[in-house]
């Protein structure tokens, strides 16, 4: 799908693919083959960076070619299904002398959207307006879903040693997960976003230079968040694994003392169940006796196994 954009008086509108040639962004989501034989043949757009920009696993990097630069960033994603997931997936963004073309495998955010979340929305006249606004975007985006990240970890710090902790094990593994790939999407758009004064057809003044600054700033304050992150939910799994480890202990040190218990009276019983000459044999107590002596052992072994703090 492309979805074409031109600015009046410094607001996005959609426009018709018949205006691709006058439109100041140019966004494609999921293309197919035929949408992107046409952006190459429109713009000279090598075919293999709208492959690589449609490659899920694609890394963050910038690229200077001939007619355009090009620059994949990883954006957010977010699986509706699952909120404990986040994943993450390539933008590439490709600046030509007039235009700005993003490809995505999923539509993340609208044309309407991309200064949505900003409450003094920036007027978007040219195309580095239009650069710098959807750069924020995909930053602003992962800003969002790290924030809350600390409040779900001191929950699952406060419930991880508790009898509760099979709760949140899941949501705990699936957070530690994704912090993995969110802190490694971050650091490869940090090292992007630290290359983009090489881009040639970006011409922005003192002003849009100082919001680049402050979203490098962003990136890497995003990054160091997630790196302290990763390292609490390393310890709190370490801790669960323990906790679960100590457990099973104590249960098999609980079932070996009861084993260990019911040995004498199925000894006593075991002895009394032969078929040669025994005490009290004849004896009309004799079973009451051998029930007592069993009850003796257990009481006896019982009050050891406290005192020495197994049981």
């Amino acid at each position: 799908m492309i979805r074409c954009y031109v600015s009046e008086h410094g607001v996005l509108k959609e426009v018709d693919k018949t205006r691709m040639g006058d439109s100041v962004w140019i966004d494609l989501v999921a293309p197919g083959p035929d949408e992107a034989e046409m952006l190459s043949r429109e713009f000279e757009i090598d075919l293999q960076d709208i492959a690589d920009s449609l490659d899920p696993n694609e890394r963050p990097r910038v690229e200077i070619a001939e007619e355009y630069d090009f620059l994949i960033l990883r954006n957010l994603l977010t699986d509706s299904a699952n909120e404990d997931r986040i994943d993450t997936i390539p933008i590439g963004i490709i600046l030509t002398s007039q235009h700005v073309i993003t490809i995505r495998i999923g539509a993340t955010f609208a044309g309407s959207e991309v200064t949505a979340d900003l409450k003094r929305r920036p007027p978007l006249d040219t195309k580095e307006d239009v650069f710098v606004a959807v750069v924020r975007r995909v930053i602003r985006d992962m800003e969002r879903k790290i924030r809350p990240v600390e409040r779900r970890i001191a929950h699952i710090q406060g419930t991880i040693l508790t009898a509760r902790r099979r709760d949140v094990a899941e949501g705990a593994f699936a957070l530690s997960n994704s912090l993995i790939l969110l802190n490694t999407a971050l650091l490869s758009d940090l090292n992007a976003i630290s290359m983009l004064p090489k881009i040639r057809n970006l011409q922005m003044m003192k002003e849009k230079m100082d919001i680049m600054e402050d979203i490098e700033n962003d990136v890497a304050q995003l990054y160091e968040m997630t790196t302290i992150y990763r390292e609490i939910m390393s310890n709190i799994l370490n801790a669960y694994e323990f906790a679960e480890s100590n457990q099973l202990s104590t249960i098999m040190k609980t079932l070996t003392s009861i084993s260990l218990i019911l040995i004498l009276p199925t000894l006593l019983a075991s002895l009394y169940g032969m078929n040669v000459a025994l005490p009290f044999e004849g004896d009309p107590y004799a079973f009451w006796i051998v029930i007592g002596l069993s009850a003796i052992a257990v009481a006896g072994l019982w009050v050891v196994l406290r005192l020495k703090h197994i049981l």
